[in-house]
C-alpha cells in the first residue's frame, strides 16, 4: 500500500508539473487594440574608456590584425585590439541595449528565425544578442582557422556549452538557462577578445537600440508592466508602465558612465586584459 501510495503522490506531482509549466508558457494571441512602448536609451557621465587586448598574446596574429575597423572595434599601432562598448551618438542615444517586457503571458508571436552569429576576421558579429529558452544558434565560421568558444551562463561564470567551431564551417549551439538566470556570454578559447553576448528573453517584446538608441515595442496587450533595459557592462535598469489601449508609452532608460562594472578579471595586472594596458599613441 505504501508502495502505491507513493508512485500515486510522484504521479501527481509530475502531471501537476506538466500542467503548471503548460498555464504558465507564453501563449501567441491576436492582439487587438495593443499599445506601444518608445524612448531612447541614453548613456550619462563619462564615456567608459575602451579594453584593450594585447595581440601577441594570441595565436593567428596575421589575420586577426586584418579586422577592419568600425564603431565597436578598431585595432591600433601596437597591435592592439580596442574594444569600444559604449557607442553614443550626438545626442547620448546608447546602442546595443536590450530592451524587455516582464511577465507578459499572452500576446504576439515570436520571431522564429534562428540566431546566427558570425566569425570573422578573430571578431564575434553581432555583439549581442536574444535568445530564448532552449533555442538553437548557429556560428558561421568564415575564417580560415579554428575557434574554440565557450558559453557562459553568466558574465564569466559556470560554463554551460563548449563549441569547438572549425575553419569555414557552420556550427550549432543549443543554451539550457537554469532557472533566474538571463545572461550568456560567449568567448573564444583561443582569442579572448572574441566576445558575444546574449540576453534570455521569455516573451516577444523586446528590442536592441540602434546607432541612436531608441527603441520601440508595438502590439502590447492593455496592462501593467515591468520594463527592462540592458546593456551588457552595466546594471539592470526597470521602470513600471501601464500600456493603455491603442495609447503610447514615452519612457527613456539612463546609464550613468560613471558607475561602469568592469569585470573582475580586467583589473588582474597579471592577466591579459588591463585597464592600464593603452600606451602612448593609441585609439581614444
Amino acid at each position: 500500500m505504501k508502495k502505491i501510495a507513493l508512485t500515486t503522490t510522484w504521479l501527481f506531482i509530475l502531471l501537476g508539473t506538466v500542467w503548471c509549466s503548460q498555464v504558465f508558457a507564453y501563449q501567441e494571441i491576436e492582439v487587438k487594440n495593443g499599445g506601444s512602448i518608445k524612448g531612447k536609451a541614453l548613456l550619462t557621465g563619462v564615456n567608459p574608456p575602451p579594453r584593450i587586448f594585447h595581440l601577441v598574446l594570441f595565436p593567428n596574429l596575421d589575420m586577426c590584425l586584418e579586422v577592419q575597423p568600425d564603431e565597436e572595434t578598431a585595432t591600433d599601432d601596437a597591435m592592439n585590439r580596442v574594444m569600444f562598448d559604449f557607442i553614443e551618438d550626438s545626442n547620448r542615444g546608447l546602442r546595443n541595449v536590450i530592451v524587455t517586457l516582464e511577465k507578459v503571458e499572452a500576446g504576439k508571436p515570436f520571431n522564429e528565425t534562428p540566431l546566427m552569429i558570425r566569425s570573422e576576421n578573430c571578431k564575434f558579429y553581432p555583439t549581442v544578442n536574444v535568445i530564448k529558452q532552449g533555442a538553437i544558434f548557429h556560428v558561421d565560421n568564415l575564417d580560415a582557422v579554428m575557434h574554440n568558444s565557450q558559453v557562459y551562463q553568466a558574465e564569466r561564470g559556470k560554463i554551460i556549452l563548449n563549441i569547438p567551431i572549425p575553419a569555414e564551417q557552420i556550427s550549432d549551439g543549443h543554451v539550457t538557462f537554469e532557472k533566474n538566470y538571463k545572461i550568456m556570454q560567449m568567448i573564444c578559447g583561443m582569442h579572448e577578445f572574441m566576445q558575444t553576448w546574449g540576453y534570455r528573453v521569455q516573451n516577444p517584446y523586446y528590442f536592441k537600440t540602434g546607432p541612436d538608441g531608441s527603441f520601440k515595442i508595438d502590439n502590447i496587450p492593455p496592462g501593467q508592466y515591468k520594463v527592462n533595459a540592458w546593456h551588457y557592462l552595466m546594471k539592470l535598469e526597470s521602470k513600471m508602465v501601464t500600456v493603455t489601449e491603442n495609447g503610447t508609452v514615452d519612457v527613456n532608460f539612463e546609464f550613468n558612465g560613471d558607475q561602469i562594472e568592469r569585470p573582475l578579471y580586467e583589473t588582474i595586472k597579471s592577466g591579459r586584459i588591463k585597464k592600464d594596458a593603452r600606451v602612448p599613441g593609441s585609439i581614444h
